[in-house]
């Protein structure tokens, strides 16, 4: 089946870049982002939220989300990043239970914002078709003025695909063939001045188009954060961020994967810039800060973690574990680590030392650091007023 005057797309997964990479820079040496603001307690999966539900837990509601989001962009970080969800983890905490969705969110903010980058983050194998994804980005970039990017995820939690009335999630290398089509598909839209015929394993379009297209040339800025070799492929031949998360979660173990991104980039003639997922705890002092991070872990949401330990392994059943372990053959460290942060870098210290640990990311080839506040409202005047002076004078902002 094929569509007249359209053109047949002989292309159909990456490395695929119609009209080159878009330019992401904005300018600084170590870019920031707020992240994570548009769920239900973001990435602290601890019941001490419950202590302050408006500022720990329920800052997403828009009615406080939007002056988090103007605050933002008041102070100079470069954008925001949504965290994608679906299914929640549970727990007393209710851990990311919920929050907004990938447009929704991110159209509202282009309306209150001027200069902000706004980045979505969308779960492309959960029945989306790309013609959806292209006109719904398409329409918030025209609506920004060329400040949305997406950040694809192909989804990995068994409850999400049930939602979506998949009953097994398929292999991570289907699931990123799956995102390896869609992204193909998506661009052609982007840049095409024509109509599009794709015949694809996993989608087919015929005489697709989208008007109005792109602000940003030749398409929105992608990013991803694809952690087994199927995903780190994908990200290096079809995305311009990689997210690095490695377990070790040393500035060291950062770099190792940040060189790595750029040689399978390069192997594929292309580009890419790195970044890392960050999870905040500021305070005046080191003593302070660990003192924070004490009481955050004595009240860590071990059902929500557990959850989230299921989801992870792609299972929605109790894992064979010994009963007696608490921590689910993971360990504490890891425990906590994902229970504050998800895993992401730590950013737990006084005001120098967090600035020193931004640095390191920086030294080892993290461009941009995307953060997630305990409290973001206390977070951000941090930053204005102690982070970011200490960043310009070690030369990481301007």
């Amino acid at each position: 089946m094929g569509s007249s005057g359209a053109m047949k797309a002989e292309i159909l997964k990456g490395p695929f870049d119609p009209g080159g990479q878009p330019d992401s820079r904005t300018g600084q040496p170590l870019e920031l982002s707020m992240f994570a603001w548009n769920v239900r307690s973001g990435l602290t999966a601890s019941k001490a939220v419950l202590s302050d539900p408006d500022r720990l837990q329920d800052y997403w509601v828009w009615s406080r989300s939007s002056h988090l989001i103007k605050e933002a962009e008041r102070i100079g970080l470069d954008s925001q990043v949504q965290y994608g969800m679906w299914t929640g983890y549970g727990g007393p905490s209710q851990w990311n239970n919920a929050g907004y969705d990938f447009a929704s969110a991110a159209a509202a903010s282009a309306a209150i914002t001027d200069r902000l980058g706004l980045f979505s983050t969308c779960h492309v194998g959960y029945k989306f078709h790309p013609m959806h994804v292209a006109k719904i980005g398409a329409s918030i970039d025209s609506i920004s003025g060329g400040r949305w990017g997406l950040n694809i995820v192909a989804g990995q939690n068994p409850r999400d695909f049930a939602q979506f009335g998949i009953k097994e999630p398929p292999p991570s290398a289907v699931r990123y063939a799956i995102c390896d089509e869609f992204v193909t598909l998506m661009k052609y839209l982007w840049t095409s001045d024509r109509p599009v015929d794709f015949e694809g394993e996993y989608y087919q379009a015929y005489g697709a188009f989208v008007k109005p297209q792109p602000v940003r040339k030749p398409r929105p800025v992608l990013m991803n954060a694809g952690q087994s070799g199927a995903g780190f492929d994908f990200a290096c031949r079809q995305a311009d961020w990689v997210f690095v998360a490695p377990m070790a979660g040393t500035p060291e173990s950062y770099g190792e994967l940040a060189k790595e991104a750029h040689q399978r980039a390069a192997a594929h003639g292309r580009s890419v810039r790195v970044a890392a997922m960050c999870y905040a705890v500021i305070e005046e002092t080191d003593s302070a800060a660990d003192a924070k991070v004490k009481w955050l872990q004595d009240e860590v949401d071990d059902e929500a973690v557990r959850e989230f330990i299921r989801s992870a392994s792609g299972t929605s059943n109790a894992l064979d574990t010994d009963d007696d372990d608490p921590y689910m053959g993971v360990g504490r460290e890891m425990f906590m680590k994902i229970g504050l942060g998800m895993t992401g870098y730590q950013l737990f210290g006084g005001y120098d030392t967090v600035a020193e640990k931004l640095k390191a990311l920086h030294d080892v080839g993290v461009e941009h650091a995307v953060i997630c506040f305990l409290d973001p409202l206390d977070g951000l005047e941090k930053m204005e007023h102690h982070i970011l002076p200490r960043l310009r004078g070690l030369g990481l902002r301007k």
